[in-house]
Order: structure tokens, then C-alpha cells, then sequence
């Protein structure tokens, strides 16, 4: 399967701070990517956090999606973590505080509850800072050309997540991922 992946910030600050990023490393059993995002007073060494966590990674069970989200400090430093790890043809989620994780599928987005989830082709996977993103609705509203020269790029989806943020308000970092 072939993926895309993207990670942004959206709007402006004014209180809280937000971070994403999409990150992948090797693990037994094949490469796993996770999708992260944080909000909270200090996001980014929150995400910095998480980051570690899953430097130390050895292998995708099903609570290793929530064990990275626990990896941040507790609020108001991180007020809330997203979490998707996608490996193999899964993607584990988890959730803290106000953060939330979406998947689009059939040009429907849904808010997915912490577990294990199918990833299929034409699915996309959102982890993001706020439980903002109206569900119900397709999420990306303009197409995506994953990059030709390059397995792994943080940017092939950047471009379809700010025309998708465009229309919110709120200040707030996602990391998606779309397979194909």
C-alpha cells in the first residue's frame, strides 16, 4: 500500500500552543509511522515527549498507541494528545484530554474511539491537536499527488490539509496519513 503523509499548524495563537508531526521508524516486524499532535501550554517539548517514546518503540501492541499519548506531561503542559500509529494494515489510536483521532473513509469523517482500526485503501487517518473537525462530512476537500521520488515525505499532504483547515477557526495541529 502506498501512503501520503502530512502534518500542519492552522491559524493563529492565542492562548494555548498546538505541534504535530508524522514521524516513521523501524520496529520488529516492518516500519511503523505514527501521526502525533499536541496542544497544551508547552507543545512541543510535549511533543518532544512523545517523540521519545517512541524512539524506544520495539514492537506495535494493541495499548502502544495510548502508552505514547501518556508519554507527554500532564496538563496544562499537554492538554491534550492524538496518536496513530498505522502498521501493517491497522491503525492503533488513542486519545488524552481534548485531542482526537479521525479517519476519513468514503469521503466521511468519523472521530475514532482509542483501539485498533482497519485501514483500507482510500482511508485517511487525522490525529489532531482539538476535537474540532466536523465528522460526518468529508474532511479533504481538494486531491493529492503523493511524491514520486520519495517512500516517505512529511509534505505530500500538506497542501490538502490547509485548503481542509481553511474553513476553522480554532488554532490547531493535525497529522494525517492517506493510503492507497
Amino acid at each position: 500500500m502506498g501512503r501520503q503523509y502530512g502534518a500542519i499548524v492552522h491559524g493563529r495563537r492565542v492562548d494555548t500552543d498546538v505541534a504535530s508531526t508524522v514521524e516513521t521508524r523501524p520496529i520488529e516486524g516492518g516500519p511503523v509511522v505514527a501521526l502525533v499532535a499536541v496542544q497544551g501550554n508547552l507543545a512541543t517539548p510535549s511533543l518532544e515527549s512523545v517523540k521519545g517514546a517512541l524512539a524506544r518503540l520495539a514492537r506495535v501492541t494493541d495499548g502502544a498507541a495510548a502508552t505514547l499519548a501518556a508519554a507527554a506531561p500532564p496538563p496544562p503542559y499537554a492538554a491534550g494528545v492524538a496518536v496513530v500509529l498505522l502498521f501493517d494494515a491497522v491503525a492503533h489510536v488513542a486519545a488524552t484530554g481534548g485531542a482526537r483521532c479521525y479517519r476519513e473513509r468514503g469521503g466521511v469523517l468519523e472521530q475514532l474511539a482509542a483501539g485498533v482500526h482497519d485501514a483500507q485503501p482510500g482511508d485517511a487517518f487525522v490525529a489532531a491537536s482539538h476535537a474540532s473537525l466536523r465528522v460526518g462530512h468529508a474532511f479533504f476537500t481538494s486531491a493529492s499527488r503523493a511524491a514520486a521520488d520519495a517512500e516517505f515525505r512529511n509534505d505530500a499532504l500538506d497542501a490538502a490539509l490547509a485548503s481542509a483547515l481553511a474553513p476553522y477557526p480554532e488554532f490547531v495541529a493535525v497529522a494525517a496519513a492517506r493510503i492507497s
